[in-house]
């Protein structure tokens, strides 16, 4: 199987083929995959290509690995409802591409497990608003990604004026027990 990436009709004028064993780890097991990245005039870095194409991949200098965006939302939505590690859910992907106990392919739980912890960073700051602040990912604060509990009261934002001397200081119980403020 070939895949040009980087244009929506199928074909470049000056194809640049990746190395012949490009694995990409889905829903349904990891895969072998030709890709062939744009050699054009218009070409964007090769990782690039990969991320237009939801690939994510795992070294932006030579990418021998990449794992789909519907991977990594299933692995994440695993880990939150099963508290299945990334392990587990490796060895039931291995499971998925080769059920017999033949070891033929190379691991590639590092790759998986470094593209996780990249893409639930990633999620982060798309979730905190991060992404497309002027200033950049760089002025992202400690403690700006944190989700505000919204059971708590926050000044200028929905406390009224002499909050200050109500009881606990407007945090709720579970926020009390948590921070023990």
């Amino acid at each position: 199987m070939k895949v040009q990436l980087n244009h929506s009709s199928g074909f470049c004028e000056n194809p640049v083929p990746c190395h012949s064993s490009m694995a990409v780890l889905h829903t349904n097991g990891t895969h072998e995959v030709a890709f062939q990245y744009c050699g054009c005039s218009r070409a964007v870095p090769q990782y690039i290509q990969l991320l237009r194409h939801r690939f994510y991949p795992a070294s932006q200098l030579v990418v021998r690995t990449c794992a789909s965006f519907e991977l990594l939302k299933l692995l994440h939505k695993f880990t939150l409802t099963t508290k299945a590690s990334t392990y587990d859910f490796y060895q039931a992907l291995k499971k998925l591409t080769r059920n017999d106990s033949i070891e033929t392919q190379k691991s590639k739980y590092r790759s998986l497990f470094r593209m996780v912890i990249q893409w639930q960073h990633l999620q982060l700051l798309k979730w905190a608003g991060r992404a497309h602040d002027p200033a950049g990912v760089d002025a992202t604060q400690p403690g700006q990604l944190a989700v505000c509990c919204p059971s708590c009261l926050y000044p200028g934002i929905n406390l009224p004026d002499g909050w200050e001397d109500t009881v606990n200081g407007g945090r709720c119980v579970a926020c009390l027990e948590f921070f023990w403020y």
